[in-house]
């Protein structure tokens, strides 16, 4: 029969639309905040779930789904609303292709402190999923780069978090709250966002060198220059082949004093050359196209980056590593799921935890692939809870069913 969704007359699009546990066969499309708020509260009328969906880079990401009965673009949600060259803020529609916001900003001498993968990656998603890219050694999280937010809840209400500047400090930590929370505590609309000057001078450059397996003294000499202030991303390839070099890229940004001056430092540990000028733009992509069956993110204390690295090579896993922040990419075919158990207590027991991007569906039964970094889990339940109270904001897949998974 057909239910409130159904009365709303919403323009749907027949699409099929596949996510870990569940799938949708229609994708709606809402023009404006007061539709989606009226889709959000005639699910929970029907207490029908909703995959929110942005440019759809991340959906594997993600436990499986509960009951799903309808696919929400914020596709319609989308474009700069407002540009402030002069004090270096932007407003834009969650819709926003993230690559957008690059191109108008730059015409201006700025750039977004944003380094999400993918070509489709939008504002909304590159925020709910906190996903970051190399550049975040200076661009540090994802966070940091939101002054303000406009979010639909669970019940479909509109509201407001922080504003244009940082002195509208009203709501301005729970939009940090927001950010990384897999659209299970509200769906972005729109946002406001810092920007960074562009750097006066830029280079990148490469080597190759030992294999991270035997790298020892010389992998802690590139990472303790990880502190250069012209460094905006330097990042260590190694595969798990024997015998085979290890690869660096470091990506240099700011006065061109400054540039030489930390070229100079890596040089005397590194046979620098030069490499192409999108060589970390390219890299960023390939940890997100990898088509491996298992994808793990982890991050550790810097001081164990090398350790951890050790252990999922180990595991038979490729491995990009950012040695400054002690984030590790890591993507292959393990043999089994007791693998990925390993190193998530690896991580956690070198200060720090692991998440799985990509699974094989049959080893995601029992398995969060988020974890439960510090005890948390229990409390991203219970704020679940609050902000969304009927449970229909992307059921199961972030508040994992093994707490309790309020699915309709």
């Amino acid at each position: 029969m057909p239910g409130a969704i159904d009365d709303l007359g919403l323009t749907t699009s027949a699409e099929t639309v596949r996510v870990p546990g569940a799938t949708v066969d229609r994708v709606a499309t809402p023009g404006s905040v007061d539709d989606l708020g009226a889709l959000v509260r005639a699910a929970g009328d029907d207490g029908a779930g909703l995959l929110v969906m942005g440019g759809r880079s991340r959906l594997d990401f993600a436990n499986p789904a509960g009951a799903l009965a309808i696919g929400v673009s914020t596709a319609g949600l989308s474009g700069v609303d407002e540009f402030e060259p002069d004090e270096g803020v932007i407003h834009a529609g969650a819709g926003t292709p993230i690559q957008t916001i690059r191109d108008t900003v730059a015409a201006e001498g700025w750039e977004l402190p944003l380094d999400s993968p993918g070509p489709r990656s939008t504002v909304g998603g590159t925020l709910a999923s906190a996903v970051t890219g190399p550049r975040a050694h200076a661009f540090g999280a994802v966070k940091d780069a939101i002054l303000g937010l406009e979010i639909v809840g669970g019940d479909g209400a509109p509201s407001k978090c922080g504003g244009r500047v940082v002195k509208n400090v009203t709501g301005y930590d729970l939009a940090k709250l927001y950010c990384g929370s897999f659209g299970a505590f509200g769906i972005v609309t729109g946002a406001w966002l810092r920007l960074r000057p562009a750097a006066a001078a830029r280079e990148t450059l490469q080597a190759s060198c030992a294999s991270a397996e035997s790298c020892g003294e010389l992998f802690e000499a590139v990472r303790k220059r990880a502190e250069r202030p012209s460094l905006r991303a330097l990042v260590w390839k190694a595969t798990p082949e024997p015998g085979e070099d290890a690869r660096v890229l470091i990506e240099l940004g700011g006065s061109p004093e400054g540039v030489a001056a930390d070229r100079a430092a890596f040089a005397e540990v590194l046979a620098l050359e030069a490499a192409p000028n999108d060589a970390i733009d390219v890299e960023r992509e390939a940890r997100a196209r990898d088509a491996s069956p298992v994808a793990m993110r982890a991050r550790v204390l810097g001081t164990n980056a090398a350790v951890f690295a050790h252990a999922a090579l180990d595991a038979g896993l490729t491995v990009s590593l950012d040695p400054g922040l002690g984030v590790v990419h890591a993507q292959g075919a393990p043999s089994s799921v007791e693998v990925l158990h390993a190193l998530r207590t690896e991580a956690t027991r070198l200060g720090g935890f692991a998440t799985f991007p990509r699974l094989p569906d049959a080893w995601r039964s029992g398995f969060d692939v988020f974890g439960d970094p510090d005890g948390a889990d229990a409390l991203v339940a219970t704020l679940a809870e609050r902000f969304d109270p009927p449970g229909v904001l992307n059921p199961g897949r972030f508040v994992s069913d093994r707490l309790g998974g309020r699915n309709p």
